[in-house]
């Protein structure tokens, strides 16, 4: 497998992992929020290979993610939650990221915020 690399824009800065209760899956605005860029986050990925995540990556198969958000000013979240935003986003059922290793890293840039996610067999 060659290195999976896909960038992630939504004019706004990156959009962290989102832990909830049952309940506040339909009352949390934050909740819906981190659901509607998971979404894009996989349509990305899908522009930029052509295929579903769970077509082209294999379950159990441990696989190093990198991500490295540039965001557009210096009210951002936590990069730790971004990086496992996305990891859930493209290892959602019936992958896992059970065997994920990685890094993430940031930067900043106000003209052109996004998440540049790398994706490589470990």
């Amino acid at each position: 497998m060659n290195d999976i690399t896909i960038v992630v824009r939504t004019g706004g800065n990156p959009v962290p992992y989102k832990r909830t209760t049952q309940r506040q899956k339909y009352a949390d605005s934050d909740y819906r929020r981190y659901i509607e860029y998971k979404s894009i986050v996989v349509a990305e990925f899908v522009a930029s290979t052509g295929r579903m995540p769970h077509m082209m990556l294999q379950k159990n198969r441990k696989y190093a993610v990198e991500t490295k958000a540039y965001f557009k000013d210096r009210k951002h979240a936590d990069m730790s939650n971004v990086h496992k935003g996305a990891e859930d986003a493209i290892f959602a059922k019936p992958l896992n990221d059970k065997y994920l290793s990685g890094s993430f890293d940031y930067d900043y840039d106000a003209k052109d915020p996004r998440l540049v996610i790398t994706i490589r067999e470990a």
